[in-house]
């Protein structure tokens, strides 16, 4: 196959033997590692895979990055987190479209869709499936650009489109760490929303291409106040997440908070909303036990969460705190 990949990592060892087992139809696979101090550069190494560490400061230049420095075998790269998964459907895909030597293809760049999965539940419909994300791209004409907390393609060649998702394992490390993750990116949504052209993207919200009409949503979405409770109404209803019972549910309520958190940051935040969301964070976690495993657990933990965010907000006259009482409405 000739493609190289591409993993990022950062204290991973929970997910990333996983990760490279799922390449391991590459001959050339590469991580990227910023700063772990976990197992994760030995359990890499140990499984054949070139490690490299390079500090991260965003998905873009953390991928534009290995564009530029990594030795690479072939000139196509799939770009993989370690809580992704590669399935050997998707691989089947990739060697139909770029062909036995990659020369197949007049792409530059393939738009990759992904599942979600919610403590062992794939979540179809509240996790927003197919989610688009340029992932396997030829090194020589597409790099990335910063968008929010993530990224987005930047090529003037065509961009195809798998049918073949990847994995995703957001919560792998526990609900503790997909929220403390959540604050982070949280903050970098709000400077994104805030740097955002006025009305350059408007005509994408009648496009005919489904990325471009979704990506544009996002960006209208950004100038309505009440954000946490139109997510919520969009991923529970009208994508029916409510037909995924409790685990589309709880996603939904996760995800609306973290809306609210954005909302909250772009508009007059208190200096020091992030350091008192993750301590509310930090509270939900000292009240449990262990990191939940199931969705049954996952139940229990996120009405923990919630619970500790009305308790610090009763006992609190600081601003920051109390803003978070909204988590109530959820």
């Amino acid at each position: 196959m000739p493609v190289s990949v591409v993993i990022l990592t950062c204290n991973e060892e929970v997910n990333i033997a996983d990760c490279l087992r799922s390449c391991s139809w590459s001959d050339d696979v590469h991580v990227i590692d910023s700063g772990s101090t976990d197992r994760t550069i030995e359990i890499a190494r140990s499984m054949g895979a070139k490690v490299c560490e390079h500090p991260f400061k965003t998905f873009a230049t953390q991928r534009n990055w290995a564009i530029d420095e990594l030795k690479c075998k072939h000139p196509w790269q799939y770009h993989l987190d370690a809580d992704e998964r590669c399935t050997p459907e998707q691989v089947a895909e990739i060697l139909a479209a770029i062909g036995p030597d990659g020369a197949a293809s007049d792409k530059t760049a393939y738009l990759v869709p992904s599942r979600l999965m919610f403590f062992g539940k794939w979540l179809r419909r509240s996790g927003g499936y197919p989610g688009y994300q340029a992932r396997l791209i030829r090194s020589d004409q597409c790099r990335f650009i910063d968008f929010g907390h993530g990224q987005r393609e930047k090529t003037d060649g065509r961009v195809g489109r798998l049918v073949q998702p990847y994995m995703h394992y957001p919560f792998n490390k526990g609900l503790t760490a997909w929220l403390l993750k959540h604050n982070h990116y949280s903050d970098l949504e709000a400077a994104n929303a805030n740097q955002l052209p006025h009305m350059a993207w408007a005509l994408d919200l009648f496009s005919l291409d489904h990325v471009a009409r979704r990506r544009a949503l996002k960006t209208l979405s950004f100038r309505f106040r009440g954000r946490s409770l139109l997510r919520f109404l969009y991923q529970f209803v009208f994508k029916k997440g409510f037909l995924e019972g409790r685990a589309g549910l709880n996603y939904c309520r996760l995800m609306s908070i973290y809306e609210s958190w954005i909302e909250r940051k772009m508009h007059h935040p208190p200096p020091d909303l992030t350091a008192t969301i993750e301590r509310l964070i930090e509270t939900a976690r000292a009240s449990s036990t262990a990191e939940p495993k199931t969705l049954a657990e996952a139940d229990a933990a996120i009405q923990s969460f919630c619970k500790s965010a009305r308790t610090l907000s009763k006992k609190t006259s600081d601003p920051a705190d109390a803003a978070l009482a909204l988590v109530h409405r959820h």
